[in-house]
């Protein structure tokens, strides 16, 4: 290709730099020309940023001061990275140098680059400087999105400043942003984290009235307290309620669900909501399934654990040397379902599984 009239696009090269990662990324930077492709400031963004995200923060501080001289004029993309880069370092100092480097030359700040010094303030609890930051924004004509407002809502609540967490979303229809689920989502995980699993359904219910469509990562947050609390069969019919409502679980949510309908002893909603979950694509962690095959068993289930046990070796599933125990109380018992547990127990290959 490279010696033929053949012109490559710039997407082809950025696609690259992401899946070789850096080495070569900065190897098929310097030879784009050679393939007839004009290096513009995507393809200069695309490698700072793989350098970045791939821990190599030197090279690619070297990369971004070399930028004019590659001639590169640096954009907010360009600037966003940098200060990505130095805030997962830990340098705030130098992320506002860059801050203050985009403003000189006259490089607008985006609602990205602000959410980026936000979140950091936010992570550190330093609410009065990230607040200081919104009204910034304003003040610039930058309108803060949901993401902005659910970074200094989860630093709210991280200080203990729930209620103030609760006033700013409501007022975020105010200065022009409505309230997305993110923000819902923030307030019913740090209920949830107190034990206030019942305001954070209410917080549910509030969405709704508001026509705002809860979405898994939602429903997932309950799901996930309720079953903490051992609240199994509540999450349940959470479950339930957003399969009615359009909602399609995901493997966490499913994972949540087994497991604590494992925890609270309820095996037989537990098989049933594992059947969905694998009909669905997805599948348990190996201590579900143990726990699965094991509840079953003690609760007389032989059918239900021989399912179990023939998806685990579907999936080459280990088994726990501490459930053989249990595996083989029931095989000495004088139940119908013992010869076809023997069955699948000899294809395990027991030598080569137990842990």
């Amino acid at each position: 290709m490279k010696d033929t009239e053949m012109q490559c696009r710039e997407s082809v090269f950025i696609a690259l730099f992401q899946h070789y990662g850096p080495e070569k990324a900065v190897e098929l930077f310097h030879r784009m020309t050679q393939f007839n492709c004009v290096r513009t400031i995507q393809s200069f963004n695309a490698l700072l940023n793989v350098l970045v995200d791939k821990d190599r923060f030197d090279e690619a501080n070297d990369v971004f001061d070399r930028s004019y001289e590659m001639g590169f004029r640096p954009n907010t993309v360009t600037f966003n990275i940098m200060v990505k880069g130095w805030l997962a370092k830990g340098e705030w100092k130098k992320a506002c140098e860059v801050f203050d480097e985009m403003l000189q030359k006259r490089v607008q700040p985006s609602v990205v680059t602000y959410n980026s010094l936000i979140g950091f303030l936010c992570r550190k609890g330093d609410m009065d400087k990230a607040m200081a930051l919104l009204e910034d924004m304003n003040q610039k004509g930058r309108h803060a999105n949901e993401v902005t407002y659910a970074l200094l809502m989860e630093g709210l609540c991280s200080v203990e400043k729930y209620e103030e967490a609760k006033k700013l979303m409501f007022d975020m229809a105010y200065r022009g942003c409505k309230p997305h689920q993110v923000n819902f989502g923030v307030l019913m995980n740090d209920l949830g984290k107190r034990g206030k699993v019942e305001e954070a359904k209410s917080l549910l219910h509030e969405m709704k009235k508001r026509r705002l469509k809860p979405d898994v990562v939602t429903y997932n947050i309950l799901i996930n307290y309720l079953c903490k609390e051992g609240k199994a069969v509540e999450a349940y019919k959470v479950l339930m309620e957003m399969q009615i409502g359009g909602c399609e679980p995901n493997a966490a949510t499913y994972r949540m669900m087994v497991d604590g309908l494992c925890q609270i002893g309820d095996f037989e909603i537990g098989l049933s909501v594992l059947n969905v979950m694998l009909t669905s694509r997805h599948c348990p962690r190996s201590e579900t399934f143990n726990c699965l095959v094991v509840g079953l068993l003690k609760s007389g289930n032989i059918d239900g654990a021989c399912f179990v046990l023939e998806e685990m070796e579907k999936r080459k599933v280990e088994f726990e040397l501490e459930s053989w125990e249990t595996i083989i109380k029931s095989a000495c018992g004088e139940d119908k379902g013992v010869s076809e547990l023997m069955t699948i127990l000899k294809s395990f290959r027991i030598s080569n599984r137990i842990h």
